[in-house]
């Protein structure tokens, strides 16, 4: 029988120019390619200098032939890679000494290298290494170092400790500044970082909470609801107008700016036998500077990462993601966890059985696919690779964080204070030319060229309906005798669309209740889902349904985002079923857990109170599949800094799921015939 957690992952054989196995390469995500830079070679002891790309859609390896007149960067390992602005960014590193014969001769290095991903060509290494003209060459220079840590945010290279040639801890943070090529700070960091044991990650995008943005805005600029665009109307009764007090706004996902940049997430663990973990947040400032606060003892869950060596991490929405090989005496694993940073509580992410076997070392972030991908050989061993250091790049499996409830938040197409704007002009009715018929007859005024701009669909029919008006025009006979038979559009044999037929000049038969109707609207003004009837379970069940029948993109996605953050036990299976019609897969499978998982609890409570006559009740402090309190985690004894637990005792916690009910059984069957059919 297979776990529902064997549902979120999958693994696959790569193609094409698969690169050799290597030690201490370096991978960066730009866009669905991932680029893999260096490395040394495990069969000769080598170090190279070669560059890949490896397509994360069909997953196939492409060698990228350097051009003859590019000044190639000296081949290293355990360097550094970032992407910025269309460029890849290479630091440090270790090398072979320059003219030497012995490959075992060895040097470590600080230049930085830029690889123009536009045109597929190194830049120039000449004035990529210098130092602001304000501060002393000597201090801003960074000595070289390998195995140290890298980020960017806010156009700066940010590296972190590393060692050097003999091993010693390079206890500081540089700073280079991408937009002037120079180094423009130093600072003392008194923390052993290094890729051995820590990592440092930020993201393209920024998650902010408009509740924030909309105590800040001054809401009387707009006027008061349902007089915004009639002044000199007074103000209605609530019951007409929605009142912005009562608008529910999500979190979405922008770009970063200088009032909000990206932050920088350092996370540290050590001492393995008795793990210590440490968080801490790199604010950049509008200068060159940048605070640092400690969220160490912030960190709190049911259960807490066991220690993780070579670890890689990234963030995805307002979740930390961290990955690395577990070693234990009895019990080896690759181990992946999140962090959510707004409750700031850890959970497992359980890939099932995809990942029981082989050797897995290397992960990175697909942040648009909401995909964690960790390459390997799923017919490898863990242990002996690890021992050697060794990347594959034979398999790669793939996590579907979404069915998580970790995701990328969908990004705004108005901003908020427009998104209220927008709702007072379809509730007072400005340019209001059009009507949407519900299907107990009632009427829903509305602007036609709001629609035409904002639902594709209907923009083609009315068009096939103006073309098929103006062709009527055209062969009207001259005489009032001559009547012929019309030609009916889409007929066989005609090349003609048949618009259709529920459109009017004036009106469009939608055929949904009044409520749908008007949420559905709601939308189209606003561009969003604001109001309180938007958010009922069943008005978001059907708009997800309209969002993918009408194929309106952003309105599935601010559905899917909404059905995410209110799933709980009384809407689980609700939202099971309208995902399951409308092929939301991610949120199947999560509805789907949150199912199973409130029905073996209730199993465990009838047992409890069969055996205790009653009264054995046990209270269930969570009514959500919420990604800070898994369900398939081990609880410790420590709730602020708990010791690290083996992925041994997690492993076999889904197995159990038989028990959950017939119904959950027969959700899991469907499920698992559908997606497990033509699995490799």
């Amino acid at each position: 029988m297979h776990s529902i957690s064997d549902l979120t992952t999958f693994c696959r054989k790569t193609t094409g120019d698969v690169p050799p196995k290597l030690v201490g390469a370096s991978t960066t995500v730009v866009g669905s390619k991932m680029y893999l830079f260096g490395g040394r070679l495990v069969t000769e002891r080598r170090m190279v200098s070669d560059l890949y790309v490896f397509d994360l859609e069909t997953f196939v390896w492409e060698r990228i032939t350097p051009s003859p007149e590019d000044d190639i960067p000296e081949a290293r390992y355990f360097h550094c890679t970032e992407t910025w602005n269309n460029q890849l960014i290479v630091f440090g590193g270790m090398g072979s000494t320059p003219n030497s014969s012995n490959p075992e001769d060895l040097c470590v290095l600080n230049d930085v290298r830029f690889f123009d991903l536009s045109i597929m060509h190194w830049l120039p290494a000449s004035a990529t290494n210098s130092s602001s003209a304000e501060s002393s060459a000597e201090t801003l220079i960074p000595k070289p170092r390998y195995a140290h840590l890298s980020s960017v945010s806010a156009d700066r290279l940010f590296i972190i400790g590393g060692q050097d040639l003999s091993n010693v801890w390079l206890d500081d943070i540089y700073v280079y500044d991408l937009l002037g090529r120079a180094w423009v700070q130093r600072r003392n960091f008194p923390h052993h970082c290094g890729t051995y044991r820590s990592v440092a990650v930020s993201a393209n995008q920024r998650v902010r909470l408009p509740q924030e943005e909309v105590l800040s805005t001054d809401a009387t600029m707009l006027g008061s609801p349902g007089a915004r665009f009639r002044p000199e109307k007074s103000s209605p009764s609530a019951q007409v107008f929605t009142s912005p007090d009562s608008f529910v706004h999500m979190p979405y996902s922008a770009p970063p700016t200088d009032d909000f940049p990206n932050d920088i997430y350092l996370y540290s663990n050590y001492n393995f036998t008795d793990v210590k973990r440490e968080f801490e947040v790199f604010s950049p400032l509008p200068d060159t500077d940048f605070t640092i606060t400690d969220r160490s003892t912030h960190m709190t869950g049911t259960s807490f990462p066991p220690g993780l060596r070579f670890p890689s991490g990234a963030i995805l929405g307002t979740h930390f993601i961290v990955a690395g090989t577990y070693l234990a005496h009895t019990y080896q694993s690759y181990s992946i966890w999140a962090l959510d940073m707004l409750t700031m509580t850890w959970s497992r992410i359980d890939s099932g059985s995809a990942m029981a076997t082989g050797s897995w070392f290397r992960a990175c972030l697909w942040p648009e696919a909401n995909k964690f991908m960790i390459f390997g050989n799923r017919n490898g061993n863990l242990i002996e690779d690890y021992n050697r250091r060794l990347l594959s790049w034979d398999h790669v499996a793939v996590i579907d964080l979404e069915s998580f409830g970790i995701y990328q938040p969908p990004p705004l197409q108005i901003d908020v204070p427009m998104q209220g704007f927008g709702l007072s002009a379809l509730e007072e009715g400005i340019l209001a030319d059009f009507e949407i018929i519900c299907d107990d007859g009632r009427k829903v005024k509305c602007s036609r060229k709001t629609l035409e701009d904002r639902w594709p669909w209907f923009k083609d029919q009315r068009n096939k309906f103006l073309a098929r008006a103006r062709q009527a025009i055209e062969i009207l006979p001259s005489s009032s005798m001559d009547v012929g038979l019309p030609d009916l559009p889409g007929a066989p044999g005609s090349l003609e669309a048949r618009p259709d037929p529920r459109l009017t000049p004036r009106a469009f038969n939608l055929s949904e209740p009044y409520p749908i109707t008007l949420a559905l609207l709601q939308y189209f003004y606003s561009l969003a889902l604001i109001t309180p009837l938007q958010h009922a379970p069943a008005v978001l069940s059907q708009l997800l349904i309209l969002s993918s029948t009408y194929q309106i993109h952003h309105l599935e996605s601010l559905v899917k985002h909404a059905m995410h953050r209110a799933l709980s036990n009384s809407t689980s299976v609700g939202v099971y079923e309208v995902a399951t019609l409308c092929s939301c897969r991610s949120l199947q499978i999560r509805a789907l857990k949150t199912v199973m998982s409130y029905s073996q609890k209730r199993t465990g409570r009838s047992r409890a109170d069969s055996k205790n006559g009653g009264n054995g009740r046990n209270p269930d402090p969570s009514d959500s599949d919420n990604p800070g309190r898994s369900s398939d985690t081990v609880p410790t004894s420590s709730r602020s800094r708990g010791g690290g637990v083996s992925d041994a005792k997690l492993s076999s916690s889904l197995d159990q799921q038989s028990s959950a009910g017939s119904i959950t059984r027969g959700y899991t069957a469907n499920l698992s015939k559908c997606y497990f059919g033509d699995r490799e």
